[in-house]
């Protein structure tokens, strides 16, 4: 005959391994039924199972973000990718009890770190966020008097304690950089190696992870990669800049899908780029996809053709699963107009939908700077 002590423990096996198998909707609603299943439900043991067992790395949709003079919080819109209706969070960060409102830095796999909006850095402070649950947590202040980027290193299929990698200078000199890094599991900053040298501009206000690594593109000839494990700063080998330029044209750069892409445009009368991909072993870019979106100036021309200028913007790369193969969809926006852009049959589709006649007046073009992807993984904050 069993031990009566033993039952409580053999029910949280079984309610365990029911639980761990279940879709993400309906565990997130199971936590409502009592607190020993919320109890079991938010323990990151069970989270870094359940995160094993259901990998998530396609992308629920993308942020949009527009800074505004007069409002406290930037504008959010939120475009929602297919069949991830129920992953959408909500637009508005204003949960984030901040009096110099919000705005998001960075996002990476379900997590956005966002920062006080309005305000001298002194006063800044930085927060993760979790906007589908509303969950966010301050972050102790960076120990540097300015922090030149700030991002998040964040992989819930392998771990649920995320990193926050922040640039800083350095009291060495002018060109120097410093690593900080704040750990979850510690709740702590400290700093990672010495001071590094950089001599291009670096974007380090745009980092992107990928292959568990943070990468940074510069304006020159010279882009980073910090391996977060290894606490390593390596080099990126980059496409050559055409003789006539002396800096750069980025249009994109990104992950998707498990990939990381470089979209390059120096002609703006052109329609016709290419999409590079990173090899998985660093050892140069190779072309993906030959694009040629001059199909599009039929029905757009008098949005896109303005001074000799074909204008347009490309916001980022998706992938969804049609029976056993994977297509790659690229992002577009032609002035109110949200356009998708199959990179493999070269066909085009507009959402009209998620620009309705309350954000018709979009302005200025968004850039892939102001596009935050976003997932909807289990973790909590």
């Amino acid at each position: 005959m069993s031990s009566p002590k033993r039952t409580p423990v053999l029910m949280n096996d079984v309610m365990f391994n029911i639980l761990v198998r279940l879709p993400l909707k309906s565990l997130l609603q199971c936590k409502c039924v009592c607190k020993l299943w919320q109890n079991l439900i938010s323990d990151p043991v069970f989270i870094s199972n359940y995160s094993r067992q259901h990998p998530q790395y396609q992308v629920s949709g993308f942020y949009l973000e527009k800074y505004l003079f007069l409002q406290l919080h930037s504008e959010l819109l939120f475009i929602p990718w297919e069949g991830q209706d129920e992953a959408v969070p909500e637009t508005s960060l204003s949960f984030i009890g901040d009096d110099n409102g919000i705005y998001i830095k960075h996002s990476c796999n379900g997590l956005l770190l966002c920062s006080s909006f309005r305000c001298h850095d002194e006063d800044r402070e930085y927060y993760i966020c979790k906007p589908t649950t509303k969950q966010y947590l301050p972050l102790p202040k960076p120990p540097c008097e300015k922090v030149l980027g700030i991002s998040i290193a964040y992989d819930p299929n392998k771990s649920p304690h995320y990193q926050v990698i922040c640039i800083s200078e350095s009291e060495v000199s002018f060109n120097h950089r410093q690593i900080k890094i704040y750990s979850s599991a510690t709740g702590s900053w400290r700093d990672s190696g010495n001071p590094f040298i950089i001599f291009d501009e670096m974007l380090f206000n745009r980092g992107v992870y990928w292959n568990g690594a943070l990468h940074w593109v510069g304006n020159g000839d010279l882009s980073l990669r910090f391996d977060v494990q290894k606490e390593l700063m390596l080099t990126i080998p980059m496409p050559p800049i055409p003789e006539e330029h002396s800096e750069r044209k980025l249009s994109y750069f990104g992950e998707s899908g498990g990939h990381l892409y470089l979209i390059e445009i120096y002609d703006p009368r052109t329609t016709v780029f290419d999409v590079m991909e990173m090899r998985s072993d660093y050892s140069g870019w190779s072309v993906k996809y030959h694009v040629d979106i001059n199909i599009l100036k039929a029905c757009y021309y008098d949005a896109m053709v303005r001074r000799h200028r074909i204008v347009f913007s490309v916001l980022h790369i998706l992938h969804r699963q049609v029976g056993d193969e994977d297509e790659s969809v690229l992002a577009l926006q032609i002035r109110g107009a949200l356009l998708l852009y199959n990179l493999g049959d070269n066909t085009f589709m507009e959402l009209p939908d998620m620009f309705s006649s309350g954000n018709q007046n979009l302005g200025l073009l968004y850039t892939w700077e102001r596009v935050h992807p976003y997932t909807n993984p289990l973790c909590y904050i």
